[in-house]
């Protein structure tokens, strides 16, 4: 296989990541045009941290949360990837989440925890372009909502075009329907089955930098009519070195869909990847 430079292959491992490092295990990886090989899963034995810090831009609510969210992955063999999850983009593959673990602003500046979700998630090589994904996740841990995901996670690369899906089911197992919350304390959601398909289109404009656009489906199972949501984000990733990325992404969280937010619910996120 042909060692690449860091501009494409944590986007092989994390679906829509907005930073990006080489984890091939070529110590003196050369530039090249091309994108990254068609692989979802890490090779054995090496380690990847993804820290995202994640703004709210909403109207009326700018930097009402601030989050840092790590994600760490880890090759246990050449087909078996497993990560410590914390971020939107590593849970169901969206750019652009916000309150993650950890928030930071606090709970009068948008934090209803400081350390709100985890999750463990595995990646299995089926063939490629394709990847089992499977996790357990803690959508909330006051009170604990666990669910378990099923998805799949797939990536196709055309010279410098790449397009990546990661369709994905959570399933909730517990407080599927809280009670709500007391006054003056934040709703708790609903832990019911929800539907997500991220779709990434990358395009390499340069041996160490691409743009990224991804719309998406967020699709619940309650209350569908007025939370499925269609977001849309776009990023800029720049490998500056070959074990060091970062990444750039505006997203609006519900461009389309039953809230009606429209543009006014935003968010920034700057990433930035390190290979080990």
């Amino acid at each position: 296989m042909t060692r690449l430079t860091m501009i494409a292959v944590a986007s092989a491992l994390l679906g829509a990541g907005i930073a990006r490092a080489d984890v091939s295990g070529d110590a003196n990886p050369q530039p090249t045009q091309t994108q990254a090989p068609n692989s979802l899963v890490m090779p054995k034995g090496k380690l990847l941290l993804d820290a995202y810090l994640e703004m709210d831009l909403s109207s009326g609510a700018a930097f009402k949360p601030v989050s840092l969210t790590p994600d760490l992955w880890y090759g246990v063999t050449d087909d078996l990837t497993l990560g410590l999850v914390h971020s939107t983009t590593g849970g169901s593959g969206f750019i652009g989440g916000i309150g993650n673990s950890l928030c930071l602003t606090g709970s009068s500046n948008g934090c209803a925890q400081f350390y709100p979700d985890v999750g463990i998630d595995a990646r299995y090589r089926l063939m490629r372009p394709l990847a089992l994904d499977v996790g357990l996740y803690a959508l909330d841990t006051s009170p604990f909502q666990l669910a378990v995901k099923l998805g799949i996670s797939g990536r196709w690369s055309w010279n410098k075009l790449s397009l990546e899906a990661q369709p994905s089911l959570f399933i909730g197992l517990t407080n599927r329907n809280p009670a709500m919350a007391a006054a003056g304390k934040p709703a708790v959601n609903s832990n019911t089955e929800a539907f997500y398909l991220p779709i990434t289109l990358a395009y390499l404009v340069a041996p160490r930098v691409d743009i990224a656009l991804q719309p998406g489906l967020a699709l619940p199972f309650t209350a569908t009519g007025t939370t499925w949501r269609i977001p849309l984000a776009i990023a800029v990733r720049f490998a500056a070195t070959p074990r060091f990325g970062i990444g750039l992404a505006f997203a609006f969280l519900d461009l389309i869909g039953g809230s009606d937010d429209g543009t006014a619910a935003r968010s920034l996120t700057l990433g930035g990847t390190y290979a080990f």
